[in-house]
């Protein structure tokens, strides 16, 4: 069952075009790793699917309202304490306050984070706010979420902490996912399938294995971290 399809969608900024005809869709459960060179519509395209843009043609159609996002910058605010940032994600839902309480301080200890919950965000470090801004993402129970760069700025010990929760918010959850992002670790340890980005089209999609075996020569500039090939000269045109 797809939960989110995305069907011939375009968008332009200013005249620029930055997606052009994609279509994408991610099953419940699935999760769908989404790569490409900086500023090619990775984080429009998940902006799109979360109802925060509009688009100019196509068609996004998601099968349910309980969708969460983890953005790169964390939107926290900064007048709020941790737990009341958090606590911004369940006050639609039927909880007493203890129940609420129970459910920040659960999910703080996921991230390691349980005893600044009465911090504020200017308090911690980036990689904190962005483990809140997960923190957040997660306490609603979503049936979709959507991640920017959820590992950038971790450490490999905390990273792999948050992909194993990602995973298993898939596997036994069946929550559907697609992440954005540069780490090849994380798309080893979460993605079951990969979609590359580029000049505002899908141009390679498979899975992780196929990906980090692939002759095509853009997805081997991606993987090797080469300088030359057909990404950066194309991108100096």
């Amino acid at each position: 069952m797809n939960l989110i399809e995305v069907k011939n969608v375009t968008k332009s900024f200013d005249k620029q075009l930055v997606l052009d005809s994609i279509s994408l869709n991610v099953q419940k459960g699935e999760c769908v790793v989404v790569v490409g060179p900086s500023g090619v519509g990775k984080s429009t395209l998940l902006r799109i699917i979360a109802g925060l843009e509009t688009v100019d043609s196509g068609v996004v159609k998601v099968a349910t309202d309980k969708v969460s996002m983890v953005f790169q910058g964390s939107a926290l605010l900064n007048s709020y304490t941790v737990g009341e940032n958090i606590e911004l994600a369940l006050d639609h839902q039927e909880f007493t306050k203890e129940e609420k309480k129970e459910k920040i301080l659960e999910n703080l200890k996921l991230t390691g984070l349980e005893k600044y919950v009465n911090y504020f965000p200017d308090q911690l470090s980036g990689g904190q706010r962005k483990r809140v801004g997960f923190a957040r993402a997660i306490a609603s129970n979503p049936k979709i979420i959507l991640y920017d760069e959820p590992t950038t700025g971790l450490d490999p010990i905390l990273s792999t902490l948050i992909e194993d929760y990602m995973n298993k918010l898939s596997g036994e959850f069946k929550v559907a996912s697609i992440i954005v992002t540069h780490q090849l670790s994380t798309i080893k340890r979460t993605a079951q399938r990969v979609a590359l980005l580029y000049k505002g089209k899908i141009i390679w999609e498979g899975t992780p294995g196929e990906f980090f075996k692939s002759d095509d020569l853009y997805v081997k500039q991606f993987v090797n971290a080469e300088v030359n090939g057909p990404i950066f000269s194309e991108l100096l045109e």
